[in-house]
């Protein structure tokens, strides 16, 4: 095993089985195959072995799925080849944009070992055939796209059409890029869809009378603690779409000074809300920024009732 191309494909042919109608890599027998080999290749190792399972799921899905590889992505399309490269040149600049504004967040790339990979299916029951692996059983809601960080981290996405799935692409990529911070998922939720409309221009941030009366209506002592803990953004009821909404606002509120944002997002953590996190950067509870919103009232996440 001199080269990444004998690597992939001596390690790959007996540990990608097809489970669940998709090839599943077998990853911590293929980490230990990579472990064992010179340490100055990993990199190199990694992203063969990555090439390897998106060309096999290319092949297994057959035509007209193919694999389109920039400078630090894999794309898995079953677009044309112009419209591939274009996803691909798209999936670059949004990385770069995101790198750019959350600088030092994280160390090295980011996007863990070896190279990026975006997956676009060609329907919206492919793409959940696919990523149902991933869930337990039960309902779970609705998704445009997902960043699925389990072993070799990735995006998987539907294709519907070019704005649709680049702004998927720019809010799952945000996920991706914040993947090793214990940051609270309505920080983390926040983020992605800032950047989603930073980079897509595709949900200009209003809130008109009729939508704050539904903020209104449904945010109260109780679920806003489903708010800070996350647990409301797996509801499967007007309340997720409400969620995505209130961290945005949330994330522009705290964001309108970029250094104090940035020490915050570094210090904020799922333990308790971020909680501890704004009282030292900004000398105030968290519960403030939606008494904003909504007026006075207990907005101030519980400890006590976070995971």
């Amino acid at each position: 095993m001199n080269s990444a191309a004998s690597f992939s494909e001596q390690a790959l042919a007996t540990r990608m089985p097809i489970v669940e109608g998709y090839p599943r890599p077998q990853w911590r027998a293929i980490r230990d195959i990579i472990d064992s080999l010179p340490s100055e290749l990993a990199q190199e190792h990694w992203c063969a072995a990555a090439r390897a399972w998106l060309n096999a799921t290319a092949r297994h899905l057959g035509s007209p799925y193919a694999v389109c590889e920039t400078a630090q992505f894999l794309v898995l399309s079953p677009l044309s080849a112009r419209q591939t490269e274009l996803v691909g040149r798209f999936v670059e600049r949004a990385w770069k944009q995101i790198v750019g504004q959350l600088d030092s967040l994280v160390d090295g790339h980011g996007h863990g070992y070896g190279k990026g990979v975006v997956m676009l299916f060609e329907t919206q029951d492919a793409y959940y055939e696919y990523s149902a692996f991933f869930y337990p059983d039960g309902e779970h809601p609705l998704s445009a796209g997902v960043f699925l960080n389990a072993e070799y981290a990735h995006v998987a996405i539907p294709y519907h059409d070019i704005p649709e799935t680049e702004a998927t692409i720019a809010h799952e990529l945000t996920h991706c890029y914040l993947r090793r911070l214990p940051i609270p998922l309505w920080l983390n939720e926040g983020l992605a869809v800032t950047f989603e409309n930073e980079i897509c221009g595709n949900r200009p941030l209003r809130m008109d009378p009729d939508r704050l009366a539904e903020h209104h209506a449904f945010w109260n002592e109780a679920t806003i603690q489903e708010f800070w803990s996350g647990g409301s953004f797996r509801r499967t009821d007007e309340g997720n779409e409400l969620s995505y909404e209130l961290a945005r606002y949330c994330v522009r509120a705290l964001a309108h000074d970029r250094e104090p944002f940035l020490e915050f997002v570094r210090g904020a953590t799922f333990k308790d809300g971020g909680e501890a996190a704004a009282l030292a950067v900004y000398g105030s509870n968290l519960g403030g920024l939606i008494e904003q919103f909504f007026g006075p009232g207990k907005w101030d996440p519980y400890v006590s009732s976070l995971p």
